[in-house]
């Protein structure tokens, strides 16, 4: 969807703003980025050098340790994303209903926990 709408982020840059979006109740450090990513230090540091550069998130010196850098996401960028939302929730069900096309109830069903299961393995 992303890449229809002609997003200025790469998938990864995609997958850093929406991992901080998704933690703003919580304060994220850009050292915590390639074990919450899975990617290396060098990538991590690479990916925040380009979005603050492209304007998309600032790093803020953390009050209790100025050599922790914490990741705020800009305001334009969480407006952005919110007006967005609708729209990618409505192409996830559709990507929901065309995976899960011909199954039953209970197939789907299934397949929502193998799925769950699934995401967990990746998390863990």
């Amino acid at each position: 969807m992303l890449s229809r709408e002609g997003s200025p982020y790469t998938n990864q840059q995609v997958e850093l703003i929406m991992y901080v979006y998704n933690h703003l109740d919580k304060v994220v450090y850009q050292r915590d980025l390639p074990e919450v990513l899975g990617i290396t230090r060098p990538t991590a540091n690479g990916l925040v050098k380009r979005l603050v550069q492209k304007k998309a998130i600032k790093l803020v010196a953390d009050p209790k340790d100025s050599r922790l850098k914490q990741i705020k996401i800009m305001p334009a960028v969480i407006a952005d994303i919110n007006s967005n939302k609708k729209n990618f929730i409505n192409e996830f069900r559709q990507m929901e209903d065309q995976l899960t096309k011909g199954f039953s109830k209970k197939q789907q069903d299934e397949f929502e926990k193998m799925l769950v299961k699934a995401i967990a393995n990746l998390e863990s």
